[in-house]
């Protein structure tokens, strides 16, 4: 027979293993939800993620290292990180025309200019 202490502790078990469960469902519909957005997005885009990449690639004169849909933008950009010299470099390319709209150091302020 149990005892009153194992009852609660038993208890407060099964609300933190509910708890749990409910933050992880809930993590996961919000990853689902991200990627649906993410589709929905990528298949807006006039360029492909490669001429995305390409795009970058010339600017800079470096290689691509990671490229994804910048999903803060206000419009649809490519996020391509570029490798030249040791450092990363971050390049925004327009997701409608392929046009690089800024090409800067991956540690430097978002508002500074890479000159290369």
């Amino acid at each position: 027979m149990a005892t009153t202490k194992n009852k609660i502790f038993r208890s407060l078990m099964a609300i933190g293993l509910l708890a749990v469960t409910g933050a992880t469902l809930s993590h996961a519909g919000e990853a689902k939800h991200d990627d649906g957005k993410n589709l929905q997005m990528f298949s807006q885009a006039k360029i492909s993620l490669a001429e995305a990449i390409k795009a970058a690639e010339q600017k800079t004169g470096g290689k691509a290292l990671e490229a994804e849909l910048d999903d803060e933008a206000k419009t649809l950009q490519f996020e391509v990180e570029i490798v030249k010299d040791g450092k990363i470099h971050e390049v925004m390319v327009d997701g409608n025309t392929g046009q690089v709209l800024k090409a800067a150091l991956d540690d430097e302020d978002e508002s500074a200019e890479d000159e290369k």
